[in-house]
């Protein structure tokens, strides 16, 4: 049974209008509508998913784009239900490394139901499933509790994939990268070179003395520390053929 859930900007925008019409037929074409539910900016979404189960839905399908999945992951990964994406507008990143296409085309994949199980990272509590950024990495990170690592360039940031065109989110690991630029000879005629190291982690502590910045699938989270683990295979969601793992 399934339920699909429209994002606000979908439903205030009218130029989705004839596009939501296509799709809508084209699920009923493939004997697969079910429920919508429409997201509100007064409305809990997870309170609202949670009722949709509790009455026998099984697949929750995000109509919307990256931040629509950012709203529901943690209620679909607590809930084992399994995730659909049909991605309309902008801000689809995640769509495409699930290999899924643009509006009534992503309806085919999802009659399709190819279902992945893929690992979600966590931040402070917080589930991801891309990756984190830190533009201005100086703080001192903490692997797996074996060893640590601390930044002396002037210039370093860090990087953690979880899914990404080259990393494979069903591992039970993330890669952390390490990218620092490093001054190589003397005075005027040293050059600077880009020195990047990957470590593949299950758990990572970042401690800092000043409050530090980190991007979280694109989204500001500020603290002097940042606790990043894995959770293995919590996550079951529908992919296309043209997924990038």
């Amino acid at each position: 049974m399934y339920c699909y859930l429209y994002d606000e900007y979908i439903q205030e925008n009218k130029r989705f209008e004839r596009e939501l019409l296509k799709i809508e037929n084209r699920l009923t074409d493939l004997g697969i509508a079910g429920k919508v539910s429409r997201l509100a900016l007064f409305r809990n979404a997870e309170e609202m998913i949670r009722d949709e189960i509790d009455h026998g839905v099984s697949t929750i399908v995000v109509v919307g784009n990256d931040e629509t999945i950012r709203k529901v992951i943690d209620v679909v990964a607590d809930n084992d239900v399994v995730l659909g994406i049909i991605p309309i507008g902008p801000n689809n990143e995640l769509a495409r490394m699930m290999g899924i296409p643009q509006g009534e085309a992503a309806c085919d994949v999802l009659s399709a139901r190819r279902v992945e199980k893929i690992d979600v990272g966590t931040v402070n509590g917080r589930r991801f499933v891309t990756g984190l950024t830190m533009p201005n990495f100086h703080a001192e990170i903490t692997c797996e509790d074996k060893f640590r690592v601390t930044s002396v360039a002037r210039q370093s940031e860090l990087e953690i994939r979880n899914l990404a065109d080259v990393t494979d989110p069903r591992d039970g690991r993330f890669e952390a990268i390490i990218r620092s630029a490093i001054k190589q000879g003397w005075g005027i005629f040293g050059k600077t070179k880009l020195m990047e190291s990957i470590l593949p982690l299950k758990s990572m502590a970042i401690r800092s003395d000043k409050p530090i910045s980190l991007f979280v699938d694109g989204e500001e989270m500020k603290s002097t520390r940042f606790d990043i683990g894995i959770e293995p295979l919590l996550l079951k969601v529908i992919t296309g053929k043209a997924r990038v793992f």
